[in-house]
């Protein structure tokens, strides 16, 4: 007949590539670091080596609610420094280590969590002042792994996010 149909057509799936970084008023950077502070690449961890993940925030104009979220690739399991028996510290670590430390006391933290497939902080950035956030990971299962990219948002002015430069695949041996 005459009379019109109505389709919906309704698709899922995964891209094939990671998508570009991307910001609007807010920018995220994440560095991967030995304990030693320097460079480290995912491509050749050992099961039980630590990383530090270094976190740079930064704004075009004053986010004061900002929440930064980092998921952890499946190879990856956070070293939560809140624990007071913790496995692994950063307080014995070199000076460069010490430098991030200092730069993240001075920033304005308002919550951080540890979680088990994440990273989480709320933060207020302000324009002149990038946030430095640090953590510890530990390798723990071998295999090989697809990073997420890290994110931040504005909670309050949800266009204003960022999302950070996708990484190498992790891989780590046993």
């Amino acid at each position: 007949g005459d009379q019109p149909l109505w389709l919906r057509v309704d698709a899922s799936g995964y891209p094939q590539s990671a998508p570009l970084p991307a910001n609007n008023v807010l920018q995220i950077e994440r560095h991967i670091l030995g304990t030693d502070g320097k460079s480290k690449s995912l491509d050749s961890l050992r099961s039980g080596d630590l990383v530090l993940v270094w976190l740079q925030v930064k704004a075009s104009n004053s986010v004061p609610d900002a929440l930064v979220v980092d998921l952890l690739p499946a190879g990856l399991e956070l070293e939560n420094q809140n624990l007071a028996n913790g496995s692994a510290s950063l307080e014995q670590s070199g000076g460069e280590v010490q430098n991030l430390l200092n730069q993240m006391q001075q920033a304005s933290i308002k919550h951080i969590e540890f979680r088990d497939d994440r990273f989480v902080a709320a933060v207020a950035v302000d324009e002149y002042q990038p946030v430095t956030l640090v953590y510890l990971a530990r390798a723990v299962t071998p295999g090989t792994y697809q990073v997420p990219q890290p994110m931040v948002e504005s909670m309050y002015v949800p266009q204003w996010r960022a999302t950070g430069a996708a990484e190498d695949l992790l891989i780590v041996r046993p």
